[in-house]
């Protein structure tokens, strides 16, 4: 009893020496109240007591005396180090005293110190110049956020840096309400912006509309962007009339690198790899890339000019296999400083990214027979790709402060050139003979470059006190070149019978040796494609403050614009015939297609459609009011844009006029309330009008044979017009956390989506269909929302989810059971294309300042959603829901040195695509299954990099 007694009383002693050795606090900022994480925090009198904050701004100092003073520094980069004598006993004991020193003190929790930092800030002459950590942190992103006069998603820099993400297209999908669209090669493109397809969002740099590249659409493929060159992400989920009316799903704006107060460098290398080539079977796949045909012998010579078969280089069809790709790289620099007593900013930067990169796609084409209900499949094919991609991006940003004035001159290239190929196998499963069948093995060559340049010229002057005038000047250009893209088809005879015995066929039709009888050439192809958009525009806005009793006041805005847009389509293409059509090759695999004559069947390419010259004029203007006061703020606004688009096809075509013109108004109200009930609360309720234009490719009236379908312009593709309605709750618990909880509806009338059209222009399928765009009567969308950022010490979670579900009746065809003839008034309710109706992103973090570790765990899932509209009922395309994990590490040194490791689709998600409909025809073939019928599947691997890092 006495040593369980004298136990008790050694504890107590203990744990009360325990809890008078610990100080808990939090750190700061003394004007803005955020916790600034990763303040260190060490005693002076003991040196190795010291801790730093974790991402609440909260901290914990352990092994203090239990009676009297001790000196605390406290430090933090762009604040002023401060330094506080504490006397334990009389400040900090827990009797619950509070403290003596001003603005330190308790917060109302025993124990627990406050301690507010006062920002070392440089004065340049009337204008503050803020150290870069205030638009670069998540501080920043959470404040526009809060602030801002519509619905917005910001992410910071810190958190772009921080991320597994490499280029914007990956930074976006975090975004609450967005996935990503991928090619077929599976690269992550395009954004899909609360289930509305990306041809409903647009993107800008700086706050200004580029031009796109892509040779089809107005939209921008993300992925060209490097990240490494943004200082944040911002994404506009509803619009004022001071921007630009053609968005319904939001706005993507890539705010780059801006001058810091201080010199600073960055300088990011990093190598990596992916596991696709690790596996067997899957090797890398080039070709002859010094030896292409850059130009076709109609523009190198004239359109008088007979092609010969020497005018063609056979580069593209020397193949060679490699078992594994160079390995990736990864670099990037930005150097910035201030200079003439802080007048004169300047910031460079450069990024350059060495990818390689394969994906295995299988591609099932399906029909419907008549008098049936479901579709068969008619073709079985399997793909491997081998990609190389090579992008490089440089910015160049000078800015010029004087009293009252401002100019910035902003200027940015990026350029990417993908290099491929592609090996695909297809067996005609509708020629499946007793004894044989024939699979053809085609190679696909390309090399294609893409670039953006532009240059905006910005001045800001404060002309009296409450007026100001702002005005822009943006020349922009943007290229694609797609020269020599060659296709060469052989046929092999297969006997039914594989060497290894059984039927080769049945089971899995692409594994095991295959007992050929016969190899011939078939056919050859090679084009010729490029395209260029040049814009030159002109911003201008007027902007007065009013001020009124209370606090109230109000900001008068007008403003107008005006883009000319110029681009030019050419496309040329020559097809080939073996000059001896019983030639049997020899040898196996990639060797026989270097070993082919040919013969040149249109010397003087194919006139196409596609050879076309186009112009836009875009004109807008503009007036709104801002009403603010402590309680929130009002906006209303109205917006004219006027557009003109002319076509003129360059080659005459029967029963097709040469040029074509579409002109209109659009006029496009908007409104929104923005109610705050407190300084940590918002509640907005906004709607606005936009529209969305048809692009240059879509109302020329071609007709091509693309990747997989026969498609088609269509010159009566008429505008949607879209009305928004947002209703948005924010918190804001503390300065780097949010929940953000909202609702959202959309009416779209015309939208405009891509359908079968038969050449008689009614919805329908066969050999005189045609893929292509039309206006589909009109359609609902509506969804909601919710983002949530939360912090404890050193861990931290982003989470966000969105439900959407849109709706729209089509048309569909459908046959009466066993008769060639169609059933009458059939139609059917699906969504919009690409719209899933969940998405969702978590991501786990965490940060431990004083050792230098940052660590990310993040998470997304993309629902099943609707890929392509059959015309046929019950036949539409689906992609399976997937489910990607991701992650990052970096490891910091005192020296401004970081390691870093990056890893991307840990679980090597397959992505799936299938009809919810089953022939019973289709479940001979290899991977299909009862419930569903599978068109495709393709796989892409994962992704590691490590790389060091160095900050000055």
């Amino acid at each position: 009893m006495k040593r369980f007694l004298l136990s008790a009383a050694l504890l107590a002693v203990a744990t009360t020496a325990i809890q008078a050795h610990t100080l808990d606090g939090i750190v700061k900022d003394n004007k803005t109240g955020e916790p600034l994480i990763g303040t260190v925090i060490r005693v002076k009198e003991l040196p190795n007591v010291r801790t730093t904050t974790g991402l609440d701004g909260t901290f914990t100092l352990h092994e203090l005396p239990d009676k009297g003073k001790f000196t605390i520094i406290v430090s933090y980069m762009s604040y002023k180090t401060k330094e506080m004598v504490v006397d334990v006993a009389t400040d900090f004991s827990k009797d619950g005293k509070e403290g003596k020193n001003g603005k330190e003190g308790k917060d109302g929790k025993k124990g627990h110190l406050t301690i507010a930092m006062d920002e070392d800030q440089k004065q340049l002459g009337e204008v503050v110049v803020t150290g870069h950590r205030e638009y670069r942190s998540d501080r920043s992103a959470i404040e526009t956020v809060k602030n801002a006069g519509n619905v917005l998603n910001v992410m910071s820099q810190q958190s772009i840096q921080l991320s597994p993400d490499v280029n914007v297209a990956s930074v976006l999908q975090r975004v609450s309400g967005v996935t990503m669209e991928r090619s077929a090669s599976g690269e992550a493109s395009y954004a899909i912006l609360r289930g509305m397809d990306k041809r409903y969002n647009y993107t800008l740099v700086n706050g200004v509309k580029i031009p796109s590249p892509d040779d089809k659409n107005r939209y921008i493929p993300l992925n060209i962007f490097p990240s490494d060159l943004m200082d944040r992400l911002v994404v506009s989920k509803s619009l004022t009339a001071d921007m630009e009316g053609d968005a319904a799903g939001g706005v993507v704006d890539m705010v780059m690198k801006d001058a810091p107060s201080r010199f600073q460098i960055q300088a990011n290398a990093a190598i990596g790899a992916s596991d696709y080539f690790w596996k067997d079977g899957r090797d890398y796949l080039t070709s002859n890339r010094s030896d292409y045909t850059l130009k076709s012998p109609y523009e190198a010579f004239g359109k008088d000019y007979k092609a010969q078969m020497n005018d063609f280089k056979n580069g593209p069809v020397q193949l060679k296999s490699h078992s594994l790709p160079a390995p990736n790289f990864i670099g990037g620099l930005s150097i910035g400083n201030r200079f003439c007593n802080d007048r004169l900013g300047v910031m460079l930067a450069g990024s350059v990214q060495n990818v390689f990169r394969g994906t295995e796609r299988t591609y099932n084409s399906v029909k419907m027979a008549s008098g049936e209900q479901a579709m068969y499949i008619s073709n079985l094919q399997h793909r491997y790709y081998s990609i190389h991609d090579l992008t490089a991006g440089a910015h160049a940003k000078f800015d010029l402060t004087l009293p009252c004035h401002k100019l910035e001159w902003y200027n940015m290239y990026v350029r990417t050139n993908s290099k491929g190929t592609r090996y695909n196998n297809s067996v005609n499963t509708e020629y499946i003979g007793a004894d044989s069948y024939t699979q053809d093995d085609e190679v696909r060559s390309l090399s294609t470059t893409q670039s953006i340049f532009a240059t905006n010229l910005k001045g800001t002057h404060h002309l009296a006190k409450d007026f100001t005038v702002d005005w822009s000047g943006v020349f922009s250009q943007a290229r694609e070149e797609d020269p020599d893209r060659t296709y060469v088809t052989l046929t092999n005879t297969i006997s039914r019978t594989a060497e290894n015995g059984g039927d080769a066929v049945s089971g899995s039709i692409w594994e095991g040796d295959k007992n050929i009888i016969k190899t011939l050439p078939k056919s050859a192809e090679r084009r010729f494609q490029h395209n260029k958009d040049t814009d030159w525009a002109g911003y201008i806005n007027l902007s007065y403050d009013t001020h009124f009793v209370n606090d109230v006041e109000a900001l008068w805005k007008a403003g107008a614009q005006y883009r000319r847009k110029e681009r030019s389509n050419r496309y040329y293409s020559y097809i080939f015939n073996p000059a001896n059509i019983s030639q049997r090759l020899d040898g196996n695999g990639i060797d026989q297609f270097d070993n082919i004559d040919w013969v040149c069947k249109t010397p003087y390419s194919q006139a196409s459609q596609l050879n076309y010259d186009s112009k836009e004029h875009i004109g807008g203007a503009y007036a709104m009011v801002t009403l603010k006061s402590e309680v929130g703020e009002l906006n209303a606004g109205f917006r004219a844009e006027h557009t003109n688009q002319i076509y003129t096809m360059l080659q005459h075509f029967r029963n097709m006029g040469q040029v074509g013109e579409q002109s209109y108004w659009d006029y496009l109200p908007s409104a929104s309330i923005k109610w705050t009930p407190t300084r940590k609360m918002n509640v907005r309720l906004s709607y606005y009008r936009s529209i969305n234009r048809p692009g240059f490719y879509e109302i020329v009236p071609y007709q091509i044979q693309g990747e997989e379908y026969q498609e088609k312009g269509n010159p009566n593709l008429k505008r949607a017009r879209i009305d928004n309605i947002d209703l948005r709750w924010e918190w804001f618990p503390s300065k780097t956390e949010q929940i953000l909880a909202g609702v959202f509806y959309k009416y779209l009338k015309d939208p405009i989506e891509q359908v079968f059209v038969t050449s008689d222009g009614k919805i329908g399928a066969g050999t005189d269909a045609y893929y292509m765009p039309d206006n589909l009567g009109n359609a609902k969308n509506m969804g909601f929302e919710i983002d949530v950022i939360k912090y404890i010490r050193h861990f931290g979670v982003k989470a966000n989810y969105t439900y959407t579900h849109s709706e729209i009746t089509t048309s569909k065809r459908e046959y009466q059971e066993g008769s060639a003839e169609y059933k009458t008034g059939v139609t059917q309710p699906r969504p919009l294309v690409n719209q899933a109706p969940h998405t969702a992103n978590i991501s786990l973090l965490y940060k431990d300042t004083e050792n230098g570790w940052n660590a990310q765990l993040a998470s997304s899932f993309t629902g099943t959603k609707l890929a392509l509209v059959s015309p046929f009922k019950d036949a539409d395309q689906w992609d399976k829901a997937m489910f990607g994990l991701d992650l990052s590490a970096e490891k910091q040194f005192k020296n401004g040195i970081s390691i870093f490791f990056k890893a991307n689709n840990l679980l090597d998600a397959k992505c799936e695509r299938f009809l919810k409909t089953v022939n019973k025809s289709n479940l001979e073939y290899e991977g299909q299954k009862s419930d569903k019928t599978i068109v495709g599947t393709y796989q892409y691997g994962r992704t590691f990099l490590l790389g060091v890092r160095y900050k000055l």
